[in-house]
Order: structure tokens, then C-alpha cells, then sequence
């Protein structure tokens, strides 16, 4: 597979004479990594990534351009970091890279239609790409989803696939934007992949980012949850939204959820209603996070 040259450059303040604060930067290409990797993956495999799974950039140095302070990266081959000799990727296009890194920046803009119109424009993306797979390599995935148990376990429309991995990335947004408009760190910062056009964010939007992961814990309390029958890793459970439409993962707390068998993967297997003790985490006012502490009852 054709490596997606991928371009990150930080540009205003101290970049404009070629400097950086090191740890914000590291943080910052700590934050891209996690989203480019978590793209790769969704991509590549059509599911989200498991836990600690990594498809890592390579970046490389060139001389600097004026004003500016960049940082050019390749994404290693998906057949070398994943496992799989099929170039999904490649047929979707890198520049589907940017578009999911915008659509990221987006929703923790709060720019929620912006969202909508990018996970509906990379959803037909990727079916194109499918569409373009020779039948040697629609063979080829088929095998592959054959002895990926995990991957039928979690098996989910692409758009739903989106939807739940944009929401979860606060942290790696956050981490991307950390050296914008801190001390005399850098006025913007901009990620292309591929020949698409260059996805910038600047101050406002970088402080827009930051404020929607404060969250404010409400008081434990006892929460009647559907759960969706969905188990993302093993202190994680997947629940209906109580409070809108859509599905949200559950951080669940409760040491009994540690063992092979208990009642909370009893209750999703039936997509079954429980009654635990919990607390919920807001976020700009709109319910972010819900840590489950203890199972009361499965209810009905």
C-alpha cells in the first residue's frame, strides 16, 4: 500500500521563528497519533480499535518553512501494522484521514450539523472503497472477518462505528490543540492528509475544545440503564443514552464486572434493562459520561 504523506504544521507565535514548546508539542502529536490511529483502524477493519491497539505515524524532519513550525508524517503500511494485505485505505483514499480528524475537532467545537454532514460524506467514502476492491480482496476480508470472532461481536454500521468513536476522543483532541494559545506557544494548528485541503484550528476553537471536557459529576444515585448488548473492553459497557437519542459507553467501576461471567454481560447479552448505583458526568450540559459503581437488579 501507497504510504498517506500526512502534513502537521503549527503556525503564529513562537513557530513563527521555528520553536515549540517540547512537552506541549509531544502532547499534541501524542493527541494525532491517537486519532489518526483510531481512523486507520475503522477504516482498515471496520470496527473500533481494541484496547492499547496502535497504527503509530512516523514523522519526519525538513528544513522549516518561514513563519511556520512543520512536522511531515507518514502512516505505516495497514498491512505491516494490522495484519491484513488489503488496501481498504488506499481505495477510500488518505484524504478521509482529514476529514475525520475535522469531524473530531468539530463535535468538540460543538459544531454538531458540521458532524452529521462529515460521518455521512465518510461513510460513503468507504463504500466506495469497497466497491473498488478487487474480488481477490473482498476473498481476502472475508477470511479475515471469519477468524476475527471480536469483530462480528461488535459489528456495527460505519456510521454508528463514527458516531462512537468521534465521542469518545475529547482526550485526543484535547491533547492535539494543547500547544494553541497557551503562554506564547502557537496562534494555530493545521493537519492535511493526502492532497485534501488543510483542516486548521485556531484559538477560539482550540479554548471551544478544552471547555467541553470539564465535566461536572452529579450525585450518586440509582439509574435505571438499557444496555445494548455491546461490550467494548472489559471495564466498559455500551447503554442507551438516558438523557437523547444514540447509544454511549458506560465506564463501569464495579470489581464484579472484572469476571468472565457476571450480571452485567448477562444483561447485555439480552439487551436487557438494569438498575445500578451510578453517578453521571456532564459536559457543556449535555450528559458525557456515566461511571457505574454497583449492580442493583436487572430489571423485568
Amino acid at each position: 500500500m501507497e504510504k498517506a504523506p500526512i502534513l502537521i504544521s503549527y503556525d503564529g507565535g513562537d513557530a513563527a521563528h521555528h520553536k515549540i514548546d517540547a512537552k506541549l508539542l509531544g502532547q499534541s502529536l501524542q493527541g494525532i497519533d491517537r486519532l489518526v490511529s483510531d481512523c486507520t483502524v475503522i477504516f482498515s477493519l471496520q470496527r473500533l480499535p481494541k484496547r492499547g491497539e496502535r497504527a503509530p505515524l512516523v514523522l519526519k524532519v525538513r528544513e522549516p518553512k518561514a513563519g511556520s513550525y512543520e512536522l511531515p508524517a507518514l502512516s505505516q503500511e495497514v498491512s505491516e501494522l494490522l495484519a491484513i494485505g488489503i488496501p481498504i485505505l488506499q481505495a477510500v483514499g488518505p484524504e478521509i484521514i482529514s476529514h475525520y480528524v475535522q469531524a473530531v475537532l468539530d463535535y468538540f467545537k460543538g459544531e454538531d450539523q458540521a458532524v452529521e454532514i462529515a460521518i455521512h460524506k465518510m461513510a460513503d467514502m468507504h463504500a466506495a472503497g469497497l466497491a473498488a476492491l478487487t474480488t481477490t480482496q473482498r476473498d481476502a476480508l472475508s477470511v479475515f472477518d471469519a477468524v476475527d470472532a471480536r469483530r462480528h461481536e461488535e459489528m456495527m454500521g460505519m456510521q454508528e462505528l463514527l458516531k462512537r468513536s468521534i465521542s469518545a476522543s475529547g482526550p485526543a483532541a484535547v491533547d492535539y490543540v494543547a500547544p494553541v494559545g497557551r503562554g506564547r506557544s502557537v496562534d494555530t494548528a493545521s493537519f492535511r492528509s493526502g492532497q485534501g485541503e488543510a483542516r486548521v484550528i485556531d484559538i477560539e476553537g482550540a479554548d471551544a475544545i478544552r471547555e467541553s471536557q470539564k465535566m461536572e459529576w452529579r450525585p450518586i444515585e440509582q439509574a435505571l440503564l438499557k444496555t445494548d448488548g455491546f461490550k467494548y473492553h472489559s471495564s466498559a459497557l455500551s447503554i442507551e443514552n438516558p438523557d437523547r437519542e444514540g447509544f454511549m459507553m458506560a465506564d463501569v467501576v464495579d470489581p464484579a464486572f472484572e469476571a468472565a461471567q457476571n450480571a452485567y454481560t448477562a444483561a447485555a447479552q439480552k439487551r436487557a434493562l438494569i438498575e445500578v448505583v451510578a453517578r453521571k458526568g456532564y459536559k457543556n450540559g449535555i450528559l458525557a459520561k456515566i461511571q457505574i459503581l454497583e449492580f442493583v437488579r436487572e430489571v423485568g
